[in-house]
This record gives C-alpha cells, sequence and structure tokens, in this order.
C-alpha cells in the first residue's frame, strides 16, 4: 500500500486536520487508510479518538532515530494506506525519512510560503503541496497562480477551524454551570453580545448559526428572547454573577440550552472567549465533516492519486 507524509516547515500549518481530512475521505472511498502519530515529547496525539479514525501511535520522533522512524512506517503501510503526520519543521529530516520509507511528502503550505524553493529542495520525494487557510478574497489568485502539479488544491480559511465546544468555552471562561443538559458538545461558532440588541431579539439571534449568547443575568428578556431563536443559540453565558431567574432556567431544561454563569461583565467575557480562538483543536467530528467537505471541492484528487500511487478512492 502507499505511504503518505503529511510535512511542513511551520508550527500550526493543519497537518492534523488535512491528515485527519484525507484518512477520512479515503475510508469513505472504499481505501483503508491509518495515521501513524508521531506524539509530541509529552506524549500527547494530535489526534482526537472523537473522529473516529484508526490512528496508530509511535514513538516521538527523533533525529537520532529515523531509520527505526522510516521501519515502522514501511511495518505499518503493508496493509494500509498509511498517512503520518511529520512532527518535524525541518525539511532535510522530512526528506531522509520519505527516502528510508518509501514515502512521498504532501507539503502543507501558507500562502505566503516560496513553493519554489519547497519543490526545489523536497525533489522526488514530494508527491504534492496544498495551501491551507485560504481567505476567500484570494481564492481566485491562488488557483489562477497554481494551476499545475504538483499544487493538488487549497483549504479554505473556515471559522469551524478555529471554533471551540460549549464546554470548552465553560472552562476557559471558569464558568459554572446554572443547566448544563446534552448541550455542551455543540460547536460554537458564533458569538453574538446581547447588551447591544436593538431590534427584536429572537430576530438578532436567528441571523447566525451555532451561536453562544453573553447575556447579563439579570435581562431575562434577552435570554428568553435568544431562547425563541429556532435553535441557533446552543448555550447562554450569563454574566457579572447574576443567576437567572426560575423561568429562564426551565425553559433552559425544557429546550437543553445550557446556562453558563461567570463573574466578568459581558465585555470582559467577549474579550476572554476571543483568545481561546488560538488554542482551537482539531478535535470534533463536525470539524472532520466540514474539512473533508472543503478537501473534496478544491482538492484534485485524481492527480493525487496518481502522485502518491493509491490504487483505488
Amino acid at each position: 500500500m502507499s505511504s503518505i507524509i503529511v510535512a511542513s516547515n511551520k508550527k500550526k500549518a493543519g497537518k492534523t486536520s488535512v491528515a485527519s481530512a484525507l484518512s477520512g475521505h479515503l475510508n469513505l472511498n472504499n481505501s483503508k487508510s491509518a495515521i501513524l502519530n508521531t506524539q509530541s515529547g509529552d506524549n500527547k496525539s494530535n489526534f482526537s479518538e472523537e473522529l473516529g479514525l484508526e490512528i496508530i501511535n509511535s514513538s516521538p520522533l527523533e533525529s537520532d532515530k529515523i531509520s527505526k522512524f522510516s521501519e515502522e512506517i514501511i511495518k505499518n503501510s503493508k496493509d494500509n494506506v498509511l498517512i503520518t503526520e511529520s512532527s518535524a519543521n525541518d525539511s532535510k529530516l522530512n526528506v531522509e525519512i520519505a527516502k528510508k520509507s518509501n514515502s512521498k511528502i504532501l507539503y502543507v503550505a501558507s500562502i505566503n510560503e516560496d513553493l519554489d524553493s519547497i519543490i526545489k529542495y523536497y525533489g522526488e520525494s514530494l508527491g504534492g503541496i496544498v495551501l491551507n487557510k485560504i481567505p476567500r478574497y484570494r481564492y481566485e489568485e491562488v488557483v489562477n497562480k497554481y494551476s499545475s502539479l504538483p499544487f493538488l488544491g487549497y483549504i479554505p480559511d473556515n471559522r469551524y477551524f478555529v471554533s471551540n465546544t460549549v464546554d470548552q468555552i465553560a472552562e476557559h471562561l471558569d464558568g459554572e454551570y446554572v443547566f448544563d443538559g446534552d448541550g455542551k458538545d455543540n460547536l460554537i461558532l458564533n458569538v453574538l453580545i446581547g447588551g447591544i440588541v436593538l431590534d427584536w431579539s429572537v430576530h438578532y439571534y436567528s441571523s447566525k448559526e451555532n451561536v453562544i449568547a453573553l447575556i447579563r443575568g439579570d435581562r431575562p428578556d434577552l435570554q428568553l428572547g435568544a431562547m425563541q431563536s429556532g435553535g441557533n443559540v446552543k448555550s447562554i453565558v450569563l454574566t457579572k454573577g447574576i443567576k437567572p431567574i426560575e423561568y429562564v432556567v426551565y425553559e433552559a431544561k425544557k429546550q437543553e440550552i445550557p446556562l453558563i454563569s461567570v463573574k466578568s461583565d459581558t465585555h470582559e467575557t467577549a474579550q476572554m472567549i476571543s483568545k481561546l480562538v488560538g488554542k482551537s483543536k482539531f478535535d470534533h467530528e463536525l470539524k472532520l465533516k466540514k474539512m473533508i467537505e472543503l478537501l473534496s471541492s478544491n482538492f484534485d484528487m485524481d492527480n493525487f492519486k496518481k502522485s502518491f500511487d493509491i490504487s483505488t478512492l
């Protein structure tokens, strides 16, 4: 079977999400795949068990153990299309591993990298390049500039990949659940602040999907308006440490909308949530689903299959 090393010269390039989406896509299209996870020094996996992918954990990648690591790749690629996320941000090391393990490299690049230098340095070890986190206004530029091999496609920037669950936000805010219910794992894509609503609040809270609403604890009118948004509001954060009235709690339980009480005011709470964006991990099934969707739409699977010697997709 084939062996793919997902690599980059930069941290936070999106290797985990690309490797996960490729594995998910291959599995959905009748090609058995597995991910070889090169764990970091603290032995924590980059891949969440929640994604339902086959993960093979290896020892940390170290420069003096390349031969042993390459043998591990060869062994695990006999029965699977093996996708290895390289933890090395070192071109020389990645090329050496690729050559010793009979693998090819899928390089995850940013839009501002010098791709000509990447192509020249990686040489025959390079199977293809995918550009990640491309802003909407630069889609056309990317397609026109990189229209031939080894460029295989791009992944648009998307808020799913910087989102967090209700429970992750509650923990970050050091919040206390007034009611938690079954919605703690809901993924939050938008934050709406209740104190600036001028129109009927139901319209305001219905304007975005997967919302967490920040509302002062003594504003039951806005809290109830948020709950009438047709299911768009997935949780409400009650600020200034003010607990809600009983009827608000009753409606929250009825609709399974978690209520989180925090001591900070609404402005401070919004600032705290904004700092959580950079800590987001690729750890939710909806993130994987969205990544597979974007990959399928913007990635040349036929040329990917040829470049990496994958017989069926």
